[in-house]
């Protein structure tokens, strides 16, 4: 593929933010090395249980954030005045964003990025833009070490969300009052899944289907699993996600986060894998890698539910 100059019009970010402003000044101050020109702040408010802390917490997330803009931008602000819960800030927040953009880069407070993501994002964002296969493009790469990759990125059935990109025209595609996950279970997307992937996924889902897990990204995966659609995945990662851990700033918890060993630089220009289509072969080691290594984890889903409840 030939290479490709970066546009200088720089496309807007997006943070969605809640209560832990440390982590919400790393993030900001791993965007300022990108300096879009517009900056949705999404923020969830506190909740009433939560007491006068909760809300000073709330509310300093939002000051750090917006204070750390020190250079020329353009910054939206989309507060709640109440708790609205993690998957309609989310999923109300993106709808903020692409009623007035086009293109967008995502970030969660915790998930801090690294120098290459932005630069491949733009890349992505404008090489991808009118390609009705692909959905949006991935910060993480939780493939392994030894994955035989020569290329800059793959195609995958796995959006990741910890940092991500993608369109209005995906978006807006997904209406999540029709969501359902089929009778027939993950066969219904995938024919030829292997067994460990169907016990995987179908306990996932019939937990998302039952409300025990209320967020919004397996919905959003399996809608874009529903219509065929496609990702762009680094071959390094680009993000580290800091919310794991007692300290959320500095420490990983191993049993959640398992999976992100590439992280060489990935600077242009930057080379596909060749035919938009799943690498099989690479998302099954990205399976193997990270989701089976994950569910094989003590209390797996304890340490989940506390996560989404707690944020």
């Amino acid at each position: 593929m030939e290479k490709r100059e970066l546009s200088s019009n720089k496309a807007p970010v997006a943070i969605f933010i809640y209560k832990r402003p440390e982590l919400v000044k790393g993030l900001i101050s791993a965007i300022s090395g990108y300096q879009p020109c517009k900056l949705y702040i999404v923020a969830d408010g506190p909740k009433v249980e939560g007491g006068q802390l909760e809300f000073q917490l709330c509310e300093e997330a939002r000051r750090v954030a917006e204070v750390g803009v020190n250079w020329p931008c353009e910054v939206k602000r989309v507060y709640a005045p109440k708790n609205m819960g993690l998957r309609v800030r989310l999923e109300s927040g993106l709808d903020e964003v692409f009623l007035n953009e086009t293109e967008a880069i995502l970030l969660e407070e915790d998930c801090h990025p690294m120098p290459d993501f932005f630069p491949f994002c733009q890349e992505m964002l404008a090489r991808y833009r009118e390609n009705p296969k692909i959905a949006g493009i991935a910060g993480n790469c939780f493939l392994p070490i030894q994955a035989p990759i020569s290329f800059s990125y793959f195609y995958s059935r796995f959006l990741h969300i910890w940092g991500w990109a993608t369109w209005r025209r995906v978006w807006r595609d997904y209406d999540r009052s029709q969501w359902e996950w089929p009778a027939e279970g993950i066969r219904r997307y995938f024919p030829n899944s292997r067994p460990d992937e169907i016990r995987y996924w179908n306990l996932v889902y019939s937990r998302v289907a039952s409300g025990q897990i209320d967020t919004w990204d397996y919905r959003w995966t399996s809608h874009l699993w529903s219509r065929g659609l496609l990702a762009v995945v680094p071959s390094q990662n680009l993000i580290r996600n800091r919310g794991f851990g007692a300290s959320a700033t500095n420490t990983r918890d191993e049993d959640m986060e398992v999976g992100i060993e590439r992280e060489l630089p990935l600077p242009p220009p930057y080379t596909g894998s060749g035919p938009i289509q799943a690498d099989e072969q690479l998302d099954r080691m990205v399976f193997e890698n990270h989701f089976l290594r994950t569910e094989g984890k003590k209390s797996l889903w304890g340490k989940l539910m506390a996560r989404l409840r707690g944020r």
